[in-house]
Parts: C-alpha cells; structure tokens; sequence
C-alpha cells in the first residue's frame, strides 16, 4: 500500500512537473535576472559617481590652477557621459564662470543651459536660471532674462529672483513695476552684501529719474 501511494504521489509530481515546470523555470529564470540586473545597475551607479567625482575634483583643481583647458575638458566629459550624476550639473556652473571670465558668452550661456535643466540638483539648477537671466540682461535681452527670472517656488532664492525681476522691469521702462518689486526684494535679502547694496543703487536712481 505504501509503495502503491509513493509511485502515485512520484507519478503526480511527475504531471505537475510537466504541466508546469517551462513556466516555473521561466519564473525562476526571469526572478534571478531581476534580482540581478538590479544589483548590477546599483553596482553600475556607484562607479558612475565615483569616476565623476574623480572628474570634478579634476575640474575644480585644474580650475583652482588656473588650467582652463583642462578644466573644460574634465567638466565637458562630466557633462555628457555622467549627466545623470549631481557633479555634472555643478561642473556646468564652473565652467560657465571661466567662460564668462574669458568673455566666451555663447560657451557661457550653454553651460547655464545645460545645468538649468539637467541638473540633479534643484538648487543648481536654479542658481543656473537665475545666472543665465543675469547674463542675457547684461547682453541686453531683458525679455529672454525674463523667463528665467520667474521660479514656482523659489524658497531662498526668492530675493535674487525678485532683484533680477526688479532688474528687467527697470530695463523695460516699467519704473513703478520695478520699484515695487525691488522694494519686496530688499525685504526678504540680507542686509550687508554687495546685490543689496546694488539694488539700493538702481532703485534711488529710478526714484530720482523724471
């Protein structure tokens, strides 16, 4: 009786096995390749920051050194095969400061595009729009200033975007508008720096102007 059970439990095991056993091997199969193609992708990202910040400590010495080549080739690099990672967004903003110092405007205003709206970090990228709104103001393109100039939620970096919206309006001719907007920025901006001191300048010239 009990082998009669065991060859009828074997041959049950057997049919389970053959209605079912592609589809739990396929089961398994894709399980395993999951669980592996994840541990790979994080193995994968860890080296991918680690061979970034290898590129940005490259770009903030050669840049520190006064290595401008370099230093744009180590953030370009940075730029297209790590833009995933938060170093390339804040190389985009070194670079664009040694291109403005150079007067390469174009090169400038492509690295404040770039780390604008690629990357990782909100406050980069709005440090990034905020310097690119400066940058087309001071090359006389108040209205493409101006779209930068507005940010949803610009949390402490209201003032800056306040002072820059202040800064256009006054370019455009619009001295109430940019009275008013300056007075809301000097509000909120700290007391003691040279964009204060700035704004005050702009703003008792627009008061004294007929």
């Amino acid at each position: 009786m009990t082998n009669d059970l065991t060859g009828g439990e074997l041959g049950d095991i057997k049919e389970f096995f053959q209605k079912y056993g592609r589809a739990m091997f396929y089961g398994v199969l894709a399980a395993v390749l999951v669980i592996g193609g994840f541990f790979y992708y994080r193995h994968y990202r860890a080296q991918q920051k680690i061979l970034a910040a290898a590129l940005f400590e490259e770009v903030l010495n050669a840049a520190s050194q006064m290595r401008f080549g370099l230093a744009t080739v180590a953030g370009e690099k940075l730029e297209h095969a790590f833009s995933a990672t938060p170093y390339a967004g804040q190389a985009a903003l070194i670079l664009a400061r040694l291109d403005y110092q150079k007067n390469k405007i174009p090169a400038a205003s492509a690295n404040l595009k770039f780390a604008a709206r690629k990357a990782t970090q909100w406050s980069v990228r709005t440090t990034a729009r905020l310097r690119l709104g400066d940058l087309l103001l001071a090359e006389g393109h108040p209205r493409k200033a101006w779209a930068y100039a507005h940010i949803a939620k610009p949390y402490g970096f209201e003032a800056m975007a306040l002072g820059l919206q202040a800064e256009i309006l006054a370019r455009e001719g619009h001295k109430k508008k940019a009275l008013a907007t300056f007075t809301r920025a000097l509000k909120i901006a700290p007391q003691k720096s040279s964009l204060t001191s700035l704004w005050r300048r702009e703003q008792a010239q627009l008061q004294g102007a007929s």
